[in-house]
C-alpha cells in the first residue's frame, strides 16, 4: 500500500476520515492519528463547516527522509513553538513545519492546518500541501518558496538590504492577504501573529504568510471576541493586552508595527529604545519618515512617499482601535504609494 494518500476532511463521521488511511502503523501512531484527526476535524467544522480543500497525508517516515531526520543544517527558521525545515520529497523541494511535541500545541497545529489550507488559494500565503497526523503534534508540509524569511532580509546584518520598492510590494502583498482573511469567510478571522518572522519571501521577493495557528474567529452576530493574551506587550494592541478584546483592528495594529520595521529596518521596540521613545504612537510622522533604514537612504526615495508611509504606519498603531483604518483601506493606500514609486525592486 502507498505511504500517503489524499483526503478531504468533512463534517461526516470521524470514522469515515480514518477509513481513508489504508496503511498499517504502530499503535502509538494510530493513537496520535486519532487524537490529531479529531482536533483537526473540530477546527474544520468551526472554521469552514467541515468543508476543506483536499490535502495529502504524509507518513512519519516520508518526512524523516525528506528532512534527513530533521537535520539542524536544514532548519530554515525557528519560532517559539515550531521549527521550519527545508526538505525534498520525490525530488521536489518542500518546507516542513514541526511543532514541539507537547500536547498543548496540538490544537494550534490543527488550526494552522485548517485555516492555512483554506487560505492557500491566496498568492501571498504559503500553500499547504498536506500534513502528518502520526506524531504527538501534527506536522505541516508546504510548498517550497524561496530561501529567506523577511526577518532575515530586514536584519541589520544582511549585506544586501531589500530595496524600498520591494518593501512596498511586500507591504501590499501582506495587507491583501490579511484583508482576505478578514473578509473572505463566513465570519471575520483575526490572525494575531503578523510578524517578519512569520513571512517567507520567494525568489521574486513575493511575501508568503506561514502561520495561522493563533487565528480566532469573531462569533456570528458579534463585533468582537475575547481570548487569553497571546504575545508580548510591546507587540499586541492595547485593548487586547488590557482586556483580551479582539477585533480585526488588532491585526491592523500588528501590521502597523510591521510597516515600521519595513521603513526603519528595526523592530518597533528597538527603534523606540534607540530614540529614547516611550510611546511610538506619539512620534511625529516627520520624525518616523526621517528614520528610514540607513542602508537604503541613497536610493533617492521621494520624501513625500516616506511621509505617507510613516503616516499610515502611525494610523495603524493608534491607541484607539476606532481610529485605525481597516486592512482593506490600508491595502488601498499602500497600492497608491507603490504605484507612485518609480524605483526598481
Amino acid at each position: 500500500m502507498p505511504h500517503s494518500y489524499f483526503f478531504t476532511i468533512s463534517a461526516a463521521l470521524l470514522g469515515k476520515m480514518f477509513a481513508c488511511l489504508k496503511v498499517k502503523r504502530h499503535e502509538d501512531n494510530q493513537t496520535f492519528f486519532t487524537k490529531n484527526g479529531a482536533a483537526l476535524l473540530e477546527e474544520l467544522i468551526a472554521f469552514c463547516n467541515g468543508r476543506s480543500n483536499p490535502i495529502r497525508h504524509f507518513s512519519t517516515n516520508e518526512l524523516l527522509t525528506a528532512t534527513n531526520y530533521y537535520d539542524a543544517n536544514q532548519m530554515f527558521l525557528q519560532s517559539g513553538f515550531y521549527k521550519l525545515y527545508k526538505g525534498s520529497l520525490n525530488y521536489r523541494p518542500i518546507f516542513v513545519k514541526k511543532y514541539h511535541n507537547y500536547r498543548i500545541w496540538r490544537g494550534v497545529a490543527a488550526k494552522d492546518i485548517a485555516v492555512g489550507s483554506q487560505m492557500s488559494v491566496h498568492k501571498n500565503v504559503l500553500k499547504v500541501l498536506g500534513c502528518c497526523l502520526e506524531t504527538e503534534t501534527p506536522i505541516i508540509v508546504y510548498e517550497f518558496a524561496g530561501t529567506e524569511s523577511l526577518s532575515t532580509c530586514i536584519s541589520a546584518t544582511n549585506v544586501e538590504p531589500l530595496p524600498w520598492k520591494c518593501r512596498l510590494k511586500i507591504a501590499v502583498g501582506i495587507a491583501n492577504a490579511v484583508a482576505y482573511l478578514h473578509t473572505a469567510f463566513s465570519r471575520p478571522v483575526i490572525h494575531r501573529s503578523i510578524h517578519c518572522s512569520s513571512l517567507v519571501l520567494d525568489q521574486n521577493n513575493v511575501p508568503k504568510l506561514i502561520d495561522f495557528g493563533l487565528c480566532i474567529s469573531i462569533p456570528e452576530g458579534q463585533s468582537h471576541v475575547k481570548d487569553a493574551i497571546r504575545g508580548r506587550a510591546e507587540w499586541v494592541s492595547p485593548e487586547y493586552w488590557d482586556r483580551g478584546h479582539l477585533t480585526e483592528k488588532a491585526d491592523v495594529y500588528l501590521f502597523g508595527k510591521l510597516l515600521i520595521e519595513l521603513l526603519t529596518g528595526q523592530q518597533a521596540v528597538h527603534f523606540m529604545m534607540e530614540h529614547d521613545i516611550t510611546d511610538i504612537g506619539k512620534v511625529s510622522a516627520e520624525k518616523l519618515s526621517n528614520s528610514v533604514d540607513s542602508r537604503i537612504k541613497n536610493e533617492g526615495i521621494d520624501q513625500e512617499q516616506l511621509l505617507d508611509f510613516a503616516t499610515l504606519s502611525l494610523r495603524c498603531i493608534s491607541f484607539e482601535e476606532e481610529k485605525r483604518p481597516t486592512m482593506i483601506e490600508v491595502g488601498k493606500e499602500l497600492r497608491q504609494i507603490d504605484q507612485a514609486c518609480p524605483l526598481p525592486c
